[in-house]
């Protein structure tokens, strides 16, 4: 008898190491359920029918197992009871149970860091990884740099400088050291390692034997990260026919999709609304889960602007809201909620919203204003600006001020500027023109000539300059300008210019494309050989096109250039005619008294009809009357 439970016994065990190696937990369920049966003081067969529970992802009998077993038959299950909660989203519950495990314990380590890293606290996750890499070994090294590499991609992204050693092997490690260097604006180095982990990718999933659409679908995920590379680097084409060609492929990786329906609108000018409208739809129903709180974040904003651009205020306006609801407000949230205000043509809300420090948001309050016509205002936010002294500004205030028709604030502005410290000689020189302008605007030619003269002064090379000094003068000081002009043009001066040539040339009166193609003619004939008929008559390349009925042996009609009405032929059409037909009796004739009837003789001869001379538009081809065709009979 005891022979036979031990057999039993054996056999149940045997059941549940075949049914794990083989990764059938199914029948590892149900070979530990017999165990319990069996053997209902047996630790292990509960143990095993948790795991197997567990690889069945039936999370709920899980628990209930738990729940159910006393904790001397279960044993210590914090780790199991941990990823339980990990899987269900239910990150702080796994945290607790994961603090009740021993510190030693590799897997309840390596758990926590990766809900650290779920829950953003990267700090702590960098920790555990490191500790575990420099105090640990075992098979799961090359997972575990793998993470390490992403926690220091996340970290360098919040700022956060890391150092980076070049001893990766797998594609993960690069793929992830790539994701380092994004981060750190190393783009060309991101680059290189991306095209390493392509490489690497293929090759190793080659030699496991993977089927060739599993490989291209791990080697999309690495593609659009190098789309997006070349992207940053300006380089959209190539960028935006890799995110097309895997699109196109439609892989099942929910990330993927999210982050090409994200990027493509970025990387195109002229990209579709509507479809992009549809695909950011579909894209914010998918599990989110494997995209960073950034990324998520990123989505639902581009999400809100192409809502904008599309003119949908309403799905705009609620999808603002949800991303306030979810991220919190931002400066990139407040410009768009600007923007749709204003469309919406509540300008005191979108003012509202962009009150602030930041110069972003106040340049964008200052579009506002001027788009308003509420000049006063805009006057006072340009000189609140941090850098109101700059070039930029200080324009935009003076252009402000003439448009008021403050001009006399305007000078004040362009001379403060004028005098500020640390002032470029370019931004100078633009300043000190526009005081120019602004005082020959005014008519004040004296407060101008003063201005180009300090301009002559800072730039004495400048002979535009010097010229425009110089009708300055003529109009206010003519010695001055008679002297400055004999001495920038003295009467000496040797020039190399043929006057005869330049006074007969017209290309100076008509432009350069003119002495051009005057110059690409062929050269007229002299008047000599017109006058001697030396010149050669060109062929006329035109074939002559005479009418189908040309007879040359008939002069053409003499009358052929007059008008119809004016030849001799023309027969004018009488009008009323009913007015000469007789009144009386039938067959009697009326007599006209202005024709005469003269009686012929019956010796004179008959006249014979001599030939009459036809023009060619007299002469018509004789048209045969087309007999008519008798009705079909059906």
């Amino acid at each position: 008898m005891a022979d036979a439970s031990a057999g039993g016994l054996y056999q149940c065990l045997t059941d549940i190491a075949r049914a794990d190696t083989s990764g059938d937990y199914q029948k590892a369920l149900q070979a530990a359920n017999k165990l319990i049966r069996k053997y209902p003081k047996e630790t292990f067969a509960f143990k095993c029918k948790l795991v197997a529970q567990i690889q069945l992802s039936q999370w709920a009998d899980a628990l209930e197992l738990i729940r159910k077993t006393p904790a001397h038959q279960m044993g210590h299950v914090g780790f199991e009871k941990a990823y339980i909660h990990y899987r269900q989203g239910e990150l702080d519950e796994a945290v607790k149970e994961l603090n009740t495990c021993e510190k030693d314990d590799i897997r309840a380590q390596e758990l926590k860091a990766q809900i650290y890293y779920k829950q953003e606290n990267f700090k702590d996750a960098y920790d555990i990884y490191l500790y575990l890499l420099k105090n640990h070994s075992d098979d799961s090294d090359e997972l575990r740099r793998a993470n390490y590499l992403a926690v220091q991609a996340r970290l360098e992204a919040q700022g956060t400088k890391q150092q980076v050693e070049d001893a990766e092997d797998s594609y993960s490690q690069l793929y992830n050291k790539a994701c380092v260097e994004i981060e750190a604006e190393k783009l060309p180095q991101a680059l290189a390692s991306l095209e390493k982990a392509l490489v690497s990718c293929r090759k190793s999933l080659e030699d496991e034997d993977r089927e060739e659409e599993e490989i291209e679908e791990e080697l999309d995920s690495i593609r659009v990260q190098k789309a997006y590379v070349l992207q940053r680097m300006g380089k959209k084409s190539e960028a935006l026919e890799i995110y097309q060609k895997v699109q196109s492929a439609n892989h099942s990786d929910e990330s993927v999709k999210a982050t090409i329906t994200n990027n493509i609108p970025a990387a195109s000018s002229d990209f579709a609304l509507a479809d992009s409208r549809k695909r950011f739809k579909a894209a914010l129903q998918i599990d989110q889960s494997k995209l960073t709180r950034r990324q998520r974040r990123t989505l639902m904003l581009n999400n809100a602007l192409v809502l904008l651009m599309s003119n949908q205020r309403e799905p705009c306006k609620r999808a603002l809201e949800e991303l306030v609801s979810k991220f919190g407000s931002s400066k990139d949230v407040a410009l768009i909620e600007a923007t749709l205000h204003v469309k919406l043509g509540d300008t005191e809300s979108a003012l509202k919203v962009l009150e602030g420090n930041d110069l972003e948001t106040s340049v964008a309050r200052l579009h506002v204003l001027l788009n308003a016509n509420r000049l006063p205002e805009a006057i006072k936010a340009i000189r609140a600006l941090s850098n109101a002294s700059s070039l930029g500004p200080s324009s935009l205030l003076t252009s402000t001020l003439i448009a008021s028709d403050s001009k006399d604030e305007a000078i004040k502005a362009l001379t403060s500027a004028s005098t500020a410290k640390n002032q470029s000689s370019e931004n100078l020189k633009a300043i000190l023109e526009a005081l120019v302008e602004v005082e020959q605007g005014r008519g004040d030619e004296r407060a101008a000539t003063k201005h180009l003269e300090k301009l002559v002064e800072k730039f004495p090379d400048d002979l535009q300059l010097q010229c425009r000094l110089v009708g300055a003068y003529s109009r206010s000081d003519p010695k001055k300008a008679e002297a400055l002009s004999s001495k920038l043009f003295p009467e000496s001066m040797e020039v190399d210019v043929n006057v005869d040539e330049l006074e007969e040339s017209d290309w100076i009166l008509y432009g350069e494309k003119y002495r051009q193609k005057k110059e690409a003619k062929s050269p007229a004939a002299p008047d000599a050989e017109i006058i001697t008929r030396k010149l050669k008559n060109t062929n006329r390349k035109r074939k002559i096109r005479l009418p189908k009925n040309y007879n040359p042996d008939v002069a053409p009609d003499p009358e052929r250039w007059l008008p119809r009405q004016e030849r001799s032929t023309y027969k004018k059409k009488r009008k009323n005619r009913e007015r000469e037909i007789g009144r009386g009796t039938q067959g009697s004739s009326s007599a006209n008294p202005n024709v005469e009837f003269v009686s012929a003789s019956p010796n004179s001869p008959r006249p014979l009809p001599g030939p009459v001379a036809e023009g060619p538009r007299q002469q018509r081809p004789n048209f045969q009357k087309q007999k008519k065709k008798k009705a079909s009979k059906f």
